[in-house]
């Protein structure tokens, strides 16, 4: 009965267009009223502890070091370079985009903020340079997704602080994924090129792309220091948030870009942003508690089980779960959702966490990729100025070969576990 009530609660008040952090908490509260077993008191103490996390504090100091970065110039640095580099290629402007993710995604660790920097400078330029518009967005907004993918990445952060799995074996992880994604998208971009309208440039010179790579350097260098940094042992994930900020400051002051002003405008978005995600978090716990106290995640396990004891069936099962779930809920709140639920699985069948974890992001940023609602084509097409509509055909590709990139993240778990087994 409290389950019933739990479900029914929550399906109710998201329907009435409740947000999703206080139709889970508020569902919660419903259902331990119907239960009657459990004073209410709980409720807040459930709420704090699972905020009380050192590792949460990240959070905000990654969205405020991408931000200081973003305003600095480095965005125009990064597509400097990506169009130097691979320009050229069949495809051009389409190559470009998807490599600028694979850079931004080492200062921004969000997929929309990729699709409002990147987007926002380059799906302007694709439509002066002939692209068609709804191929544009499809591109802008299937390479967002490497953004949460590559380091630093706040999805990370969260599924690290939920787990209590390293989140610099994550970040690690993320790596090779990120790439392999990337690689799948510019082949997309390279047989579609003539369909997308796409006009190639001359290949650059060695000089011209030293001058681009000197540009970009301050921002390459962050996820660099990011990540050998905790990798090292010098700091940990918070300290390294810490000094990505203070290293974003003093770039941003250094090219004349910053005031104290914008400091503190940037500051206070990047805390408007980090409570609504601690607020999500803090509601997803309360419901997570009860659904773990009810014995659910180990009764889909033994579910599971009885269909079959394939391991690799089992993952096929747990995408396709994601892809739904991503494909109505908000990305972090999905992530937040789903991982009470599905970690129990990973560790019945033996996979290993930080492959499952990867798998579990990667999967859930698809999700936000699949029609009808596909939170990050909106962002994009109203970005562009898209018809969301036209944009469904020049979809079905990109999103085949973004499927074939997760087969093989899923099933060549080398590709993941690699990189954090050398360090």
């Amino acid at each position: 009965m409290t389950m019933i009530v739990l479900f029914v609660s929550f399906i109710v008040l998201l329907g009435i267009g409740v947000p999703i952090a206080f139709a889970m908490g508020l569902s919660s509260v419903a259902a331990l009223l119907a239960d009657g077993t459990v004073p209410l008191l709980i409720l807040p103490q459930r709420f704090f502890s699972s905020l009380d996390s050192f590792a949460l504090l990240a959070i905000p100091l990654f969205i405020l070091a991408g931000n200081l970065m973003n305003l600095s110039g480095i965005t125009e640095a990064i597509v400097l370079l990506a169009r130097r580099l691979v320009g050229h290629f069949r495809g051009g402007l389409g190559h470009v985009n998807v490599a600028t993710s694979v850079l931004f995604s080492g200062i921004s660790g969000s997929a929309s903020a990729d699709i409002a920097a990147v987007g926002g400078m380059l799906m302007p330029a694709m439509t002066r340079e002939g692209y068609k518009p709804e191929w544009s967005a499809v591109i802008t907004a299937s390479s967002a997704i490497i953004g949460p993918i590559i380091p630093p990445s706040i999805l990370m952060v969260i599924y690290g602080a939920m787990t209590g799995l390293s989140i610099g074996d994550l970040f690690l992880a993320g790596i090779v994924p990120g790439l392999v994604i990337a690689a799948c998208l510019m082949v997309m971009v390279w047989l579609k090129a003539d369909a997308i309208g796409a006009p190639r440039y001359e290949r650059a010179s060695v000089s011209e792309i030293g001058e681009a790579l000197r540009k970009a350097g301050p921002a390459l260098m962050m996820p660099v220091l990011i990540v050998g940094g905790i990798q090292s042992g010098v700091f940990s994930p918070t300290e390294a948030g810490i000094v990505a900020v203070a290293y974003g400051l003093v770039y941003g002051f250094i090219v004349r870009k910053l005031d104290l002003r914008l400091t503190y405008n940037f500051v206070l978005d990047a805390a408007i942003a980090s409570s609504s995600i601690l607020v999500i978090l803090g509601g997803a716990a309360l419901f997570s508690w009860l659904i773990a106290r009810a014995g659910i995640p180990a009764q889909i396990a033994s579910w599971l089980f009885a269909l079959t004891d394939n391991g690799y069936l089992i993952l096929v099962l747990v995408a396709l779960f994601l892809l739904v779930v991503g494909m109505f809920v908000e990305t972090i709140s999905a992530l937040i959702l789903v991982v009470p639920i599905l970690t129990p699985i990973a560790s019945t069948y033996g996979f290993d966490p930080i492959h499952f974890a990867i798998v579990t992001v990667v999967t859930v940023l698809l999700g936000a990729l699949t029609p009808p609602v596909a939170i990050l084509l909106l962002l994009a097409c109203r970005i562009g100025n898209v018809s969301y509509a036209k944009t469904m055909r020049p979809l079905i590709p990109f999103f085949a070969v973004l499927i074939a990139g997760l087969a093989l993240i899923m099933f060549v778990p080398a590709i993941t576990l690699t990189l954090p087994a050398l360090f």
